[in-house]
């Protein structure tokens, strides 16, 4: 087994990010598995070095056993952040299309596409054939009408939630997607823990494994947690602005703890005794 903890350093990591780091921990225990640490920095415009210091401060704080990956933030900077790999992803694609995968590029701005994509954007660039051009167009996948990803129990019906979505983006760096299933493949990830939130986007990278021979993704294993919410019922997202760190103490590491293992419990996945 190989499973990976994968935040973005994109703000300060919260309970709910470090109770997916102990699900990942106690998943591996269980399996006597391996832990890979892939920091998403994919998207450069909002990381910060404080928030990839913060992972590693999370990881230390949390003893989280890692065996793959960056081991501080100096060895993520010079060797692992996917901002060094950009012309290896471009490759990527450019074989992808090769094969077959059917995608076109877009130039509607984020203004004009104001709902799902589903049946294609909204200036009908399917059908325009359009060159891919940094800062003009961005490439999207086609996702047919009726295309229903089935992983497990689930079936998402993927042209009625995410639409023909973005593989390639107008600023001309990888998107999300992409580049989530190229690394998952390449680090042989077979168990994936995430929050029920990220259902889409799995079905999405389901759909996009098979163009990047990423068998392994396809097969993968993957698990959905709940998601922790604050008082008023939002769901956790990251701190930003002028909130610190998650503060750390054994208090807090009381709350983690209990968190994962509230999370964890549908999934079989409890503390090791």
């Amino acid at each position: 087994m190989i499973t990976r903890f994968a935040p973005t350093p994109s703000g300060y990591l919260h309970v709910g990010n470090a109770a997916n780091a102990l699900l990942v921990v106690w998943l591996a225990a269980q399996a006597d598995g391996v832990i890979a640490l892939r920091i998403d920095d994919v998207d450069a415009t909002r990381a910060r070095p404080e928030y990839v210091e913060d992972i590693f401060d999370l990881m230390a704080w949390l003893s989280i056993p890692w065996a793959i990956g960056p081991r501080d933030s100096a060895d993520f900077t010079s060797h692992h952040s996917m901002t060094r790999s950009t012309e290896r992803y471009r490759s990527e694609v450019t074989a992808a299309r090769a094969r077959g995968l059917d995608a076109y590029a877009c130039a509607c701005s984020r203004t004009q596409v104001t709902a799902i994509p589903t049946g294609g954007c909204p200036g009908g660039c399917r059908g325009l054939s359009l060159p891919l051009v940094p800062g003009k167009t961005a490439l999207r996948i086609h996702v047919p009408i009726g295309t229903d990803v089935i992983f497990g129990s689930r079936v998402v019906h993927l042209d009625k939630v995410m639409g023909d979505f973005v593989i390639w983006r107008r600023d001309d760096l990888p998107a999300y997607h992409l580049v989530s299933v190229i690394e998952d493949r390449d680090l042989g990830t077979t168990h994936i823990v995430r929050g029920e939130d990220l259902v889409e986007s799995t079905a999405a990278q389901l759909l996009l494994a098979p163009h990047l021979a990423a068998n392994s993704v396809a097969e993968a294993t993957y698990l959905f947690h709940g998601l922790l919410v604050d008082a008023d019922g939002t769901k956790l997202s990251k701190s930003v602005g002028s909130a610190g760190p998650l503060t750390r103490n054994d208090a807090m590491l009381e709350t983690v703890i209990a968190a994962a293992s509230q999370l964890g419990g549908p999934l079989g996945i409890q503390p090791p005794t």
